[in-house]
């Protein structure tokens, strides 16, 4: 903790229980009248991190908590997402699709199903001829190894939407930025 006005300052970059037990003194002392912060953070991942950062660079008080070590989970918990792994499908790594969508019927299906629901996504079309069939082949092909991976699916197939469609399902879009969508779902 730094950037406190008036209050002691914890070695930068020193992670030891001293400089833990003199950054607690550091954010105690902040209750006091005059030594108020102009901002805590309560989470020390990625986003808390760079949004500490951002806020001293600006001069601000900063304290920021985090129950954990710093960045513990980051990358598993910035995201609640279930899913098979469409991205993988263009690299070509069908087995880790096939993995991924098999462990995603599992848990809608058997292991959580009142934590796991579907999600859908557009996917916005902004080139009229090609990108439709290229795009949608591969949402296609991920469907289908949903299906093929021994536990029922638990989420909607694919849909193509046009223009009017993406619209309605997304009214807040710009409608001259895109010639429809393919709505897919993932958990």
């Amino acid at each position: 903790m730094s950037n406190v006005a008036g209050g002691p300052q914890a070695s930068p970059g020193a992670l030891s229980p001293e400089s833990r037990a003199a950054s607690i003194d550091v954010l105690k002392s902040t209750a006091e009248p005059g030594k108020e912060l102009d901002i805590l953070i309560v989470g020390g991942g990625v986003v808390g991190a760079g949004a500490a950062l951002d806020a001293v660079t600006r001069g601000l008080t900063v304290g920021i908590v985090e129950a954990r070590d710093w960045a513990s989970g980051t990358s598993s918990r910035s995201s609640k997402l279930i899913h098979g792994g469409l991205r993988y499908l263009e690299m070509l790594d069908f087995g880790l699709v096939q993995e991924a969508l098999q462990e995603r019927g599992l848990l809608i299906q058997q292991i959580a199903p009142h934590l796991v629901r579907p999600v859908p996504f557009l996917y916005p079309l902004t080139h009229r001829f090609w990108e439709r069939p290229y795009v949608g082949a591969g949402i296609m092909l991920y469907d289908t190894l949903g299906l093929t991976s021994g536990h029922s699916r638990g989420v909607p197939m694919h849909k193509h939407l046009f223009r009017r469609g993406t619209l309605r399902a997304a009214p807040s879009l710009k409608d001259d930025a895109f010639v429809g969508s393919i709505r897919y779902y993932d958990a």
